[in-house]
């Protein structure tokens, strides 16, 4: 295979992985492993994809992916990075502050490589050390990238009020930083804010509406604030979230809990609020299982009652345009 092809074929893996077709990606990777076993781009980009899905085996493949392109060519500071950034993940931090050290040492520019240092050490203890990584990292200068990295650090650490205040000051600094956003949202879910957190998704998504999984974010965030509502006793606010998460994300499968909570909602509000009982129960309908039929069958009967009760309580004109519109349905 010449060079032209293997660029090609590389070429078309990396883009493969960037649209997040992971499994289509690391086919195409082996493949130009076994035709191409002496190029070392073929292994950091096979690492890259595994790591992708966390778990502590392909982790741990990840890091002989790296290794290998790092035996292929000493000094390929991206792969020292990558696997630097797999040890924290397997806990590894003697590991991984050797890679970071490496990686910035073989790459200045990979300044990214402090950040890291910085958590490390802040997971020592050593807040004066991680602050001076830090410092490193933003050229002494206390900007939006500093403020981005301290909330990236904490967020890292699981302390999430001190992202969000960090990230907070970066995104100040710097409005139209989308992973700001993208990670104060997820700070804000964990801290169960999940009315903030879903402005901020929404406006990751309105600077780079490319990014898909942000409306994803957005659904699951909603059945999160669900659950949060039914538990305050708000029944009716609680599916009115259930909707609103399935209407971004149509073909979700949810728990048996927020079916249960639509229908609950929909015998409410039958009489004061037909139509949006009727809502309800036709989400209700969208979220029963299939696996088992009669007891399928069953359940859409039962709420296909509640949704002709609440039908009749419609006014004249309005349940007459809705039995047309179920017809034609």
């Amino acid at each position: 295979m010449d060079a032209k092809e293997v660029y090609e074929r590389l070429r078309k893996a990396q883009k493969l992985y960037y649209e997040r077709n992971y499994e289509m990606a690391l086919v195409e990777l082996d493949e130009l492993a076994h035709l191409v076993p002496d190029n070392p781009e073929v292994y950091f980009w096979r690492g890259k994809t595994l790591v992708t899905d966390l778990n502590e085996e392909n982790l741990k493949g990840a890091v002989e992916e790296f290794t290998q392109a790092i035996s292929l060519k000493e000094d390929f500071a991206e792969s020292y990075f990558e696997r630097g950034k797999v040890y924290i993940q397997l806990s590894d931090l003697e590991k991984a502050e050797e890679d970071f050290k490496k990686a910035v040492k073989l790459n200045p520019k990979l300044l990214e490589s402090y950040v890291y240092l910085a958590q490390i050490e802040l997971a020592r203890g050593n807040d004066d050390k991680a602050l001076e990584y830090l410092e490193k990292s933003s050229h002494g200068e206390k900007n939006y990238k500093y403020y981005f990295s301290l909330g990236k650090i904490n967020y890292n650490n699981k302390n999430y009020e001190e992202a969000v205040n960090f990230l907070t000051k970066a995104i100040q600094e710097n409005p139209y930083l989308v992973d700001a956003y993208d990670l104060r949202a997820k700070s804000l879910k964990e801290l169960g804010r999940y009315k903030e957190a879903i402005e901020d998704f929404r406006k990751a998504y309105t600077l780079m509406p490319e990014e898909k999984s942000f409306f994803v974010e957005i659904s699951n965030v909603y059945f999160l604030l669900a659950l949060q509502e039914y538990e305050k006793g708000n029944i009716e606010e609680s599916a009115d979230n259930i909707v609103e998460g399935m209407e971004i994300n149509y073909d979700i499968k949810l728990d048996e809990k927020f079916k249960n909570i639509l229908i609950e909602a929909g015998k409410l509000i039958t009489d004061k609020n037909p139509q949006k009982a009727i809502i309800y129960f036709d989400f209700a309908l969208r979220l029963v299982q299939d696996e088992d039929y009669l007891k399928a069958e069953q359940e859409k009967e039962e709420i296909n009652k509640l949704r002709k009760k609440a039908i009749k309580n419609l006014p004249l004109k309005e349940r007459v345009v809705k039995i047309i519109s179920d017809i034609y349905g």
